[in-house]
C-alpha cells in the first residue's frame, strides 16, 4: 500500500497547484472525498497535457479539441468548459481574407463537428454554429452538413430526451436534406410519440421528392420497411399511406433514371426490387412497371437479375438447401458465388458455425477475397465463444486453429475481445488464447494501421488476465501507432474500450507512454480516451459530505 499512499500525496500536491486554473470553487472541492480529489487532480492533469497537445494542431483541430474539452467539464467547471467552447466557435465565425474553396470546406467541416457537441449543451451557442453554416453564400451541401449534424445531436439525446431529439430532427429538416443514416433514431422517436414521428417522415418525404436518389430516401426505407431491410419484425414503422408515398419515390426514380439504349438503371431495378412485394400490395399498378423493369434488365447484369428474380419467386430461397441448390444450378461464375455467400450467411445466422464455415473453406480459392477473409476469422471467433459458453473447450481450440494461419491472430484476438465476461468459467483457455493472440500479431504482416487497434483492443484482457504483461502490450501499441506516418484517427471501437484499462495501469508507465505517441492527433485521442474514464472514475466516486 506504500507506493499507492505516495502516489495519492504526490497528487494531492499536485492538485493544490492545479486547483486555481479551473472553475471549481475550493470550497466545494474540499467537501469531497479524498479519492473523488485524487480523480479530479488527474483528470485536470491530463486536461492539461491536451492543452499543451493543442499548441501542435492547426486552428481548426485546435477548435475541435477545445469543444471536447468543454463538452468533458460542462459539469464540473461550467464556466471554463463555456469558455473553451465560445473560443472554438470564434476560430469557425471567422473568415479569413481571400479564403480558399478548401480552407472554407475546412472551416465549415470544424462548424459541424462543433455543432453536433454543441446542440446538447446550449442552444445559443449552437446557433451561433447554425448562423456560420448558414450564411449567404452556403451550398446545398453545406445546409445538408448542418442537417447531419443535427440529426447526430438528436441521436445523442434521443434516449434521454426524445422530445428533445425530435425539435432537433424538425429543425434539421428544416435546415437541408440530411444524409446520415437516422432510422434507429426515428425507431426511437416512434417508441415515444407515434404522431410526432409521422410528422417527421412526412417532413423527410417532402426532401426526398425533391432528391430521390440520395441517401435520405435509403434511410426512409428502413423507417418504413424494417423488417424488409433486416431490423425484425418487431420494429414500428409508420402507416400504410406514408410507406405508399415513400414507395412512389422508388418507382418514381426509376421512370425518371430511365435509359433506353443501355441498361445502366438495372442498379437501381435491382435495389427497388426487394420492396417488390410491399409494391404490389400498395401500388398494384407500379408492380407492373417494376417487372417490366425487371424484365428489361434481363441478362444485362447477372447478379442484380439473379436477386430481382428471387423477390418474385413463388418459393422463396429461405434455406441453406434452397441457397445451395441455387448456386449448383447456376452458370454465371459471380451469381453462383453470391448464393454460396448467402447460404454460408444464412447457416450463420442460424449459429450453425461449423456448417457456415465448411460453406466458406468449400468456395474456389479464386473467388476468394477480402469479404471471404473478413467472414473466416469473424465466423470462427462467434463460433468459438459459443463452443466456450457452453464448456466445450476443446471445439473452442480446434475452431481457432482451423483457420488460416496469416487470419489465425485476428480471430483469437476476437475471441478474447468479443468473449463476454459473464460467461467466462476457465481462464486458462482464455490466457493460452490470449496470449497467442498477442505472439501472433507481433509476428504477423497485418498493416500497422490495423495492428495497433488491435493491440489496444487486448489491452483490457491482458489487464485481467495477464497483468503482468500490460505494460510490454501498451509499448507494442505504442511503437506501432508510431510506425504509422499518416495521422490516421484511431478505430472508434478501440477507443471505446481503452480508456478504462489504461486506467488500472500505472499512471506515470500510461503518461509517459502517450507522450511517446509521435502523431499529435491519435496522441490527442488517447489522452482524451483516458480523460473520459478518469472523469467517469471521479463522479462515480464522489460523495459530498453533508454539513452539520
Amino acid at each position: 500500500m506504500r507506493p499507492r499512499i505516495m502516489r495519492f500525496a504526490r497528487a494531492y500536491l499536485i492538485f493544490l497547484v492545479l486547483l486555481s486554473g479551473f472553475g471549481v470553487a475550493t470550497g466545494y472541492a474540499q467537501k469531497r472525498d479524498p479519492e473523488y480529489q485524487l480523480w479530479l487532480v488527474r483528470s485536470q492533469t491530463l486536461t492539461s497535457d491536451l492543452l499543451k497537445d493543442a499548441a501542435d494542431l492547426s486552428s481548426m483541430q485546435r477548435a475541435v479539441l477545445w469543444v471536447k474539452l468543454g463538452q468533458r467539464w460542462w459539469r464540473e467547471d461550467p464556466s471554463r468548459a463555456r469558455s473553451w467552447i465560445t473560443n472554438a466557435i470564434e476560430v469557425v465565425e471567422q473568415v479569413p481574407n481571400k479564403e480558399n474553396p478548401d480552407e472554407r470546406s475546412e472551416r465549415l467541416d470544424t462548424a459541424r463537428i462543433l455543432l453536433t457537441i454543441v446542440t446538447p449543451l446550449d442552444d445559443k451557442l449552437a446557433k451561433r454554429l447554425l448562423t456560420v453554416m448558414a450564411s449567404d453564400k452556403s451550398t446545398n451541401d453545406d445546409r445538408s452538413a448542418a442537417a447531419n449534424a443535427l440529426i447526430d445531436s438528436a441521436a445523442a439525446v434521443v434516449e434521454k430526451d426524445p422530445k428533445r431529439a425530435g425539435e432537433l430532427v424538425a429543425q434539421a429538416l428544416r435546415t437541408g436534406t440530411p444524409n446520415n443514416d437516422m432510422h434507429q433514431l426515428f425507431y426511437a422517436i416512434r417508441r415515444w410519440d407515434p404522431k410526432v414521428a409521422d410528422s417527421l417522415f412526412v417532413q423527410a418525404l417532402a426532401l426526398a421528392k425533391e432528391a430521390p436518389g440520395g441517401g435520405l430516401v435509403n434511410s426512409l426505407t428502413y423507417v418504413a420497411f424494417p423488417a424488409l431491410r433486416g431490423q425484425g419484425d418487431d420494429v414500428p414503422a409508420p402507416p400504410d399511406s406514408l410507406r405508399t408515398e415513400l414507395l412512389q419515390i422508388l418507382v418514381g426514380s426509376l421512370n425518371a433514371n430511365r435509359v433506353e439504349r443501355e441498361n445502366s438503371n438495372c442498379g437501381a431495378v435491382s435495389w427497388v426490387a426487394q420492396f417488390f412485394t410491399e409494391i404490389e400490395r400498395l401500388l398494384p399498378k407500379q408492380g407492373l412497371v417494376l417487372r417490366q423493369a425487371i424484365n428489361t434488365c434481363h441478362a444485362a447484369w447477372p447478379v442484380a437479375q439473379q436477386r430481382m428474380e428471387d423477390v418474385t419467386r413463388t418459393q422463396p430461397l429461405d434455406t441453406v438447401e434452397s441457397l445451395l441448390k441455387a448456386a449448383a444450378d447456376a452458370s454465371d461464375t459471380e451469381v453462383r458465388t453470391d448464393y454460396q455467400y448467402r447460404a454460408a450467411i444464412l447457416a450463420m445466422e442460424h449459429k450453425e458455425y461449423e456448417r457456415a464455415i465448411k460453406l466458406l473453406d468449400d468456395m474456389p480459392k479464386e473467388v476468394r477475397g477480402e469479404t471471404w477473409d473478413s467472414y473466416r476469422w469473424q465466423w470462427a471467433a462467434d463460433g468459438a465463444i459459443e463452443h466456450y459458453k457452453d464448456g466445450r473447450f476443446r471445439e473452442v481450440n480446434l475452431m481457432l486453429d482451423a483457420v488460416p494461419s496469416d487470419l489465425q491472430p485476428l480471430a483469437k484476438a476476437s475471441f478474447v475481445v468479443w468473449l463476454p465476461p459473464v460467461s467466462v468459467s476457465e481462464t486458462a483457455p482464455i490466457i493460452q488464447i490470449l496470449n497467442d493472440a498477442i505472439k501472433g500479431l507481433r509476428s504477423s504482416s497485418i498493416p500497422e494501421l490495423d495492428k495497433y487497434n488491435w493491440y489496444f483492443s487486448l489491452l483490457r484482457s491482458t489487464i485481467k488476465y495477464q497483468p503482468a504483461d500490460a505494460n510490454a502490450l501498451l509499448k507494442d501499441a505504442v511503437a506501432s501507432l508510431n510506425k504509422v506516418k499518416d495521422a490516421q484517427p484511431l478505430d472508434a471501437y478501440s477507443l471505446n474500450y481503452i480508456g478504462p484499462p489504461l486506467l488500472e495501469m500505472d499512471e506515470f508507465v500510461v503518461k509517459d507512454a502517450l507522450a511517446s505517441v509521435t502523431l499529435v492527433q491519435p496522441r490527442v485521442q488517447l489522452r482524451l480516451a483516458l480523460l473520459d474514464a478518469t472523469l467517469k472514475r471521479m463522479r462515480t466516486t464522489s460523495r459530498i459530505k453533508t454539513s452539520p
